[in-house]
């Protein structure tokens, strides 16, 4: 065979190449891709005990790895791994429902891994009729902390698409204007309605109410300096406005004078419960029909109009005194929080002995439904709730659990935890309610209960077995 000088010098100069590739340590046949990009655009969906990803796909990538873990920090090599995925969605099963999972992606070739893509978090649970989607926007909170350094709470959060909570403004009755550390943080919402949360001092035990706006969450939790706190959070919904019609009674030919009453509990060194019933003119005059507490106590006004009531197009309801009228009542609302339904309104204040005191006003019919339209059948009660309660006295504290009420009136809790770890139930009792969804309790003396027109939420007031005053908050699950 015979070669010429061009073939020769092609021999020559590939020869070239491979002795210089393989001083380099490298294989003379193989093509280097370069590191890949890290991969954008995960996603993670919850599911049940599961959780879905997608990214978008990486060029010159051969697969892609997945770490995951239940905390934060993926990027320090921390987190399970799953190795040698083709394409660009995985669905990780094998999780606790409940539990956070955080996710970030890695693209691989036969150079090497590229490195980890942001983190993206999913909380797995069991289907239900709530999404995160329904905590985020703008919510009004209202709180107690019992004990010594009692105080009321109230502000506005924003909660983003992720659970991140920022606190907008805040105010405390001890003339505070930055929020207690922990008292909010990341909050996932199980599609139950219940809410738990990140980055507390303690742990945050949360239901949202499965009203028609899903508005109104309960909480309970126990900050840093040992306070114990129940709040509740109102979300501003969007196209809802509100206007002196909704505070005030219709006339005889419609409605006649619009029924409420209210529920309160003040902490401090002397804590009282407190339940009123009243009334609202057409003048939005409010008088008062009854007032019960502890110990007896006088009706303001002595059964004259007391206060006057008004509402801003925001739905924050205030209370302005008549003048000259006594006995007046011990405490005022300035910044109530109507929900959006109208029917609910909650406020923090402080009383004239200096305690501080939380307060829920319920309305027992919209102001323009006659009352025999509006009547409450006892077998209404019936269903599942998620019970929440605040208590003072020398040991103040809270508690949470899981109670339902049978067709007969039958309250049975199949959980509760309060604030000190213990997990005795509290024992079952029998509600009666009357036709303007007053309840009542015969084996407890001191309850005083009203059930919410729409059926969402029972709330009372009472004194425990060890002598403490209470109030609750039970919302349908």
């Amino acid at each position: 065979m015979k070669y010429n000088g061009r073939s020769i010098l092609i021999f020559l100069a590939s020869l070239s190449l491979v002795l210089t590739l393989c001083a380099c340590g490298s294989s003379p046949w193989r093509y280097d891709p370069g590191t890949p990009e890290a991969p954008s655009g995960v996603v993670a969906t919850a599911g049940d005990g599961q959780v879905s990803l997608s990214f978008a796909p990486v060029a010159g990538a051969a697969g892609y790895n997945v770490y995951y873990a239940s905390a934060p920090g993926l990027a320090a090599g921390s987190g399970a791994k799953v190795a040698s995925i083709a394409g660009g969605a995985l669905v990780v099963p094998g999780l606790d429902n409940g539990t956070r999972y955080y996710f970030a992606v890695s693209a691989f070739n036969s150079n090497s891994e590229s490195e980890l893509s942001p983190e993206v978090s999913a909380v797995p649970a069991v289907s239900g009729p709530f999404r995160q989607a329904d905590l985020q926007g703008s919510w009004r909170f209202n709180a107690l902390s019992g004990g010594v350094d009692a105080r009321w709470m109230r502000g506005v959060l924003l909660i983003d698409a992720a659970g991140s909570v920022s606190v907008d403004s805040y105010l405390d009755s001890e003339g505070g204007s930055v929020a207690p550390v922990g008292l909010f943080g990341i909050m996932a919402l199980q599609p139950d309605g219940s809410v738990s949360q990140e980055g507390a001092v303690a742990p945050f035990h949360g239901v949202l109410a499965a009203n028609l706006y899903k508005d109104l969450m309960v909480a309970t939790t126990t900050l840093g300096g040992g306070e114990r706190v129940l709040a509740i959070l109102q979300k501003s919904v969007p196209g809802i406005s509100f206007s002196d019609a909704d505070i005030r009674g219709t006339g005889r030919l419609v409605a006649g004078p619009l029924p409420f009453v209210y529920h309160q509990l003040s902490a401090g060194l002397l804590p009282e419960w407190e339940h009123a019933s009243c009334q609202v003119g057409q003048d939005q005059g409010v008088t008062y029909v009854s007032l019960t507490g502890p110990a007896p106590r006088p009706l303001p006004g002595g059964g004259s109009k007391v206060v006057t009531l008004s509402i801003t197009s925001g739905g924050l309801v205030s209370e302005t005194p008549y003048p000259g009228v006594v006995p007046q009542p011990a405490a005022l609302m300035t910044q109530g929080v109507m929900s959006a339904d109208k029917l609910t309104v909650v406020a923090t204040a402080t009383d004239l002995s200096g305690r501080p005191l939380l307060r829920i006003m319920q309305m027992v019919h919209p102001p323009a439904v006659p009352l025999n339209v509006s009547s409450y059948q006892a077998g209404d009660l019936s269903g599942n709730y998620a019970f929440h309660e605040l208590f003072g006295g020398g040991s103040p504290g809270w508690g949470y659990g899981a109670e339902s009420v049978d067709a007969s009136g039958g309250a049975f809790f199949s959980s509760y935890l309060d604030a000190d770890g213990s997990g005795a139930l509290p024992a079952g009792y029998v509600l009666a309610m009357d036709q303007q969804g007053a309840l009542s309790a015969a084996t407890l003396p001191s309850y005083h209960g009203q059930f919410s027109y729409d059926g969402a939420l029972m709330v009372m007031t009472g004194t425990r077995a060890e002598g403490a005053p209470a109030l609750g908050i039970a919302v349908r699950r």
